[in-house]
């Protein structure tokens, strides 16, 4: 009889599978005579000797927790043959490298990082956050590059940003945090609340708030003053003053009205100018009243809202309103308060309306004007029903 030489397979060959989870790998030998089969891992023998098959042998694992390679052998009196199984256990994704800033602007942050996986992932999450605000994480996915350009960002703002890998289990650990800050712009914003009164005739103090949105650090700010605001902002005279937010201007023309702007600059540019103030120099008087507003309540009335002026003992206030622009002024004086509403107006009409403070000493600078409607009549016509 002729005697063959044992030869056997493995199906399959390798196997993927979830942590904790079960397999059954099998090997099959044949040949003349048939070969013994039996299963070991490294040098351990995983097949009893006395049990060991002929022709086929099924390697139950069930529970397992970490990838191996299995040796399925072959033995028959012509000799013996190995082949290697694998078993690969499919967990999540590492943790990437702490993510590295290469580059920024006032608006973006680039970063660069490493893998943290042998195995390839099938893409990167970052996750990203303003440390001065509270709200949720901004998230960027299905990234498949280990580089990345965060854009839509805050300037001047401090960002912590993550990295997370994604494979076909599921979405990792994240990295270790990076924290970095954006560059700066010009400010998006003009100075809030500027005020102006005079400290002499021909001396006035000039105040202010920080804009809202300095898009960086404010280096200082720009006065800008004139008694002829029809001018271009670039004709009229310019007080510089360092990170302050008062300053005085001198060498004023006395009994004329001044009107006032003012921008913030940081290192990167001028920001846009405060809306215009009027100033009087004339000692005593107040300055503007601040933040005049209207609004109307009904088809007949308009109720005005303000900000009294700063350091200013106010015995009244002037109002000064028409119809539109062309009718004739109507003056109204009230006692101090912060609102007055102005009533016997006609419906769905547009007013005009000015401002201005008076101290013992006279009557401080109107406000620019402030235009509202009043609200549609709500009556409507009705006609005779024929009977």
């Amino acid at each position: 009889v002729r005697r063959v030489a044992p030869r056997f397979s493995i199906l399959p060959v390798s196997h993927e599978i979830m942590p904790g989870g079960n397999v059954n790998i099998t090997c099959v030998a044949v040949g003349s005579p048939m070969p013994y089969v039996k299963w070991m891992q490294g040098a351990e023998d995983l097949t009893p000797e006395d049990d060991m098959p002929v022709g086929r042998n099924v390697l139950e694992l069930t529970d397992v927790k970490d990838s191996a390679n299995y040796t399925c052998v072959a033995m028959s009196s012509l000799g013996v043959i190995e082949a290697v199984a694998q078993i690969t256990v499919k967990s999540l994704p590492k943790a990437p490298g702490t993510p590295v800033v290469t580059e920024t602007t006032a608006t973006s942050i680039t970063i660069t990082w490493d893998s943290g996986n042998p195995d390839p992932v099938s893409y990167y999450v970052i996750e990203y956050k303003s440390k001065s605000q509270d709200g949720p994480y901004q998230i960027k996915e299905d990234i498949t590059t280990t580089r990345y350009s965060i854009g839509g960002l805050s300037p001047n703002s401090e960002y912590e940003i993550w990295v997370s890998a994604v494979n076909s289990i599921g979405q990792g650990p994240p990295s270790e945090s990076v924290v970095t800050r954006t560059g700066e712009q010009a400010p998006a914003s003009a100075p809030r609340n500027v005020q102006g009164r005079m400290l002499s005739s021909t001396t006035m103090i000039i105040q202010w708030e920080e804009p809202v949105e300095p898009n960086g650090q404010i280096r200082g700010y720009r006065v800008y003053y004139t008694m002829e605001p029809d001018q271009p902002v670039s004709n009229w005279q310019k007080h510089n003053v360092d990170d302050s937010l008062l300053t005085t201007v001198g060498s004023l023309l006395e009994d004329e009205t001044y009107t006032v702007r003012v921008l913030a600059f940081t290192s990167v540019g001028d920001g846009p100018l405060s809306d215009p103030i009027q100033v009087k120099t004339q000692q005593g008087v107040p300055g503007q009243p601040m933040n005049f507003r209207a609004e109307a309540k009904t088809e007949t009335s308009i109720v005005l809202s303000w900000s009294p002026p700063r350091q200013e003992i106010i015995v009244k206030y002037e109002l000064l309103y028409k119809e539109g622009d062309h009718s004739k002024e109507v003056l109204k004086n009230f006692e101090p308060t912060t609102s007055f509403t102005v009533e016997g107006l006609k419906p769905n009409t547009e007013y005009v309306f000015r401002l201005a403070a008076r101290s013992a000493l006279g009557l401080g600078a109107f406000t620019p004007e402030v235009r509202e409607r009043t609200l549609q009549s709500s009556r409507c016509l009705s006609f005779p029903t024929l009977l």
